[in-house]
């Protein structure tokens, strides 16, 4: 038997494990005690990773659709045949024609996701769609708009804070997101215990403010207004630092004259949270000597997501809290930056804007579905499920009918793939050399800065290869050069023949060079210096102080702190507020990220799928129930958007009243390749979630997924069983 240091690919926290195989089979897989980050923290999801790998379901060969079916195909005949309707499409369409998916963990590998991008140019194509629209893009956009860049991010400095104000996030369960931070819980309760304080602002009481801090309910879908409450009264107190404000930022008095209606009492009719509560929020925020506002993805998903992040950042910001030890930090990325892209690309529909070179996914059957100029006629998704995972199933079903070539890279056949006309086998991460995802290596967001590099802990499965030798091969089988370069291209192919020399071939894999050459780059020496750091190597910790008016990326070196469209949308915010206290009756429909199974492939492994866990439920308050005529374990029908969902409801005494969850991921019945979630009996939560142009957030493209209003009634009085 042999050990592997190496490192979890599934979320940002990136925990170092240990992996013991015996013959290319995993036999467990523990925590790394001594890895220089997670120091023997890792979850289940982490800790279970065999089970993907050694899955019965594991794609091996090429498959191909014939009159419906799927059938095994050599590789030869699959690139010839994929190579030639591409070449096809791309001569009578144009690169435009041409996009791709890129899903969840394969996000997390950075060769993967480089070589994609690679793909797509090599065809003069731009239209990428990823999760990010689903789950982040909104930080994105505020990264560009206050602080010159998309990468250009901050988080809280949760080690050192006195005072962390939580909105939309669950740590417990998702381990945080936009900071690399094992121990989440331990790190958050920490600040309690040095004498600090955190408040959880959420519809829900989760699992995190079960175990540290205090919880503040607020309606679903009104973070905006709490934001513009928190800021006018750290303004009407004048607890700013106006002398940080003159010397590192700009658009502070339009900043203040958005914020003035927003009175604490005004906002508290549509956040419900009381005024008075919100007043000693604000009082221990200002009172902290380091404080922090940071919102997640139940924020993200809302209507307002950017407008959320803008005036979060702000508030941070004008206290003196940006830049801070204990605020919130700049941290340093690992690699050099390439240069931000400098024209900025719309879609075709609705004008949509590109956010970090990513098209919003919640427009994707649109791209597809729409005739004209530009319609995307063939699709490659790598390692996604968009069908499950994007807003508007039943028209991305239809969309992805209507493709003249639709190619699914995956280990598995999930239900997106059942779609596909061709299905590659490609790697999973413990099969593939990495480096730590994008998040760190090009942004830094670290509170502990550190690298890790892990070869292959066991050899590929079957016949699967390489997304990148793939997408080379495609390349060159369509008769184009690999991100337009003929000199990558042909360095390429000539690596690909010398692979097949033994030990020579180890020496020219792509994959290892290209990764080689970044970490030569940010001057850590290239894979055999870092082998000499299987737990991970610490690099110059992060400094407060370093950011303002020295790194700040925005044109005029400042923090804007009032973007004009944003300034600008802050406009039409009466009319919501309006429409928010109109409805104020209404179910408000959000997610619920779970332990087991959040990621739609989670649920094909038997051990996340136990029992209760073989579902997702309708979480709703004994008094919304009781008002339906709904008990624990009947079939509810939700509605939305002209589409409903029957689903099994569980009363839930941690949800605010007016507020239901039902969990996504679901609804794998259809999945003839996933031989443990074709029998789960969940259901697809996003049927009923909006899409389309009309439905996205302006300027993010983030997916309307939180704070959705819904219908509930009851369907029958059976047991679900």
């Amino acid at each position: 038997m042999k050990q592997h240091k190496t490192f979890c690919r599934i979320c940002e926290a990136q925990c170092g494990l240990i992996v013991t195989t015996s013959d290319e089979q995993v036999i467990k897989i523990e925590p790394n005690k001594h890895h220089v980050a997670s120091s023997g923290y890792a979850c289940i999801k982490g800790l279970k990773m065999g089970d993907f790998v050694h899955s019965p379901d594991r794609l091996k060969t090429p498959l191909k659709k014939v009159n419906g079916e799927f059938e095994p195909i050599s590789w030869e005949q699959a690139l010839r045949e994929i190579g030639s309707k591409l070449q096809t499409i791309h001569k009578q369409h144009g690169g435009e024609s041409i996009a791709a998916y890129m899903g969840n963990p394969i996000g997390f590998s950075l060769w993967p996701t480089m070589a994609m991008t690679f793909f797509l140019k090599a065809f003069g194509a731009d239209k990428l769609f990823t999760p990010g629209t689903q789950d982040c893009a909104n930080k994105f956009a505020g990264g560009e708009r206050l602080f010159g860049g998309a990468n250009e991010q901050v988080f809280p400095d949760i080690d050192h804070t006195q005072l962390l104000i939580a909105v939309g996030t669950n740590p417990v369960i998702s381990k945080m997101s936009f900071i690399c931070a094992p121990h989440p819980m331990d790190r958050i309760a920490a600040i309690e215990e040095r004498g600090g304080k955190v408040y959880w602002i959420n519809p829900r009481r989760t699992e995190s403010a079960k175990r540290a801090g205090e919880h503040i309910a607020i309606r679903p879908d009104t973070d905006v207004f709490f934001m513009l409450g928190f800021l006018n009264e750290i303004i009407k107190r004048d607890a700013v630092d106006h002398e940080r404000v003159a010397n590192y930022m700009n658009g502070y008095d339009e900043l203040a004259q958005t914020a003035a209606p927003w009175t604490l009492q005004r906002v508290a009719a549509a956040t419900l949270i009381p005024a008075d509560t919100m007043s000693q929020m604000v009082t221990a925020y200002l009172e902290a000597d380091g404080a922090a506002i940071f919102s997640s993805t139940g924020v993200n998903q809302s209507r307002f997501g950017l407008m959320v992040y803008w005036l979060q950042e702000a508030i941070n910001a004008i206290t003196g809290n940006l830049d801070k030890r204990g605020g919130v930090l700049a941290g340093k990325a690992v690699f050099p930056r390439s240069p931000a892209a400098e024209e900025q690309l719309t879609s075709r529909i609705g004008d949509t804007p590109y956010v970090s070179s990513t098209i919003p996914a919640g427009i994707m059957a649109d791209e597809i579905l729409t005739p004209g100029a530009g319609q995307v006629r063939a699709m490659f998704n790598m390692s996604g499920n968009p069908l499950l995972s994007c807003p508007g199933s039943h028209r991305l079903a239809q969309a992805f009918d209507q493709l003249e070539l639709f190619v699914c890279l995956d280990i598995v056949r999930n239900e997106t793939a059942e779609y596909a006309d061709y299905i590659l086998p490609t790697l999973h991460s413990l099969e593939r050399p990495d480096v730590p995802f994008y998040f760190f290596t090009m942004m830094g967001l670290m509170p502990v800065r550190s690298f890790s590099y892990t070869d292959a802990v066991v050899a590929a499965a079957g016949e699967s290869r390489d997304e990148g030798l793939i997408f080379r091969q495609l390349c060159r089988a369509a008769g184009v050069s690999l991100a337009g370069s003929k000199l990558l291209q042909s360095v390429s192919n000539a690596a690909e023949l010398l692979a097949k020399v033994p030990y020579v071939g180890q020496l020219t894999r792509l994959d290892k060079l290209f990764l080689g050459m970044l970490m030569r780059s940010a001057k850590l020496g290239g894979v055999r210096k870092m082998r000499k750091y299987p737990d991970g190597r610490l690099l110059t910790p992060n400094r407060p102080g370093d950011y303002l008016g020295q790194r700040v990326q925005t044109t005029s070196g400042k923090v804007e702190l009032a973007p004009p469209d944003l300034i600008e949308r802050a406009k039409s915010l009466d009319e919501t507020f309006r429409q928010e206290l109109a409805a104020k009756k209404a179910l408000k429909l959000i997610q619920k990220r779970e332990r087991f199974t959040h990621n739609s492939w989670a649920h094909n492994v038997e051990a996340f799928v136990k029992g209760e866990r073989a579902s997702n439920y309708l979480y709703i308050h004994a008094d919304d129930a009781s008002a339906r005529g709904l008990t624990d374990g009947v079939s509810a029908r939700v509605s939305a958007n002209g589409n409903h969902i029957d689903v099994p409801v569980k009363i839930d005494g941690d949800m605010m009243p007016g507020t239901v969850s039902v969990p996504h991921g679901w609804g794998h019945q259809n999945a003839a390749g996933l031989s443990v979630a074709s029998k789960t009996t969940g259901v697809n939560v996003n049927i009923i979630m909006p899409d389309g142009p009309d439905s996205i957030e302006p300027a993010s493209g983030m997916a309307h997924m939180n704070g959705v209003i819904v219908e509930v009634t009851a369907l029958d009085l059976n047991r679900h069983g």
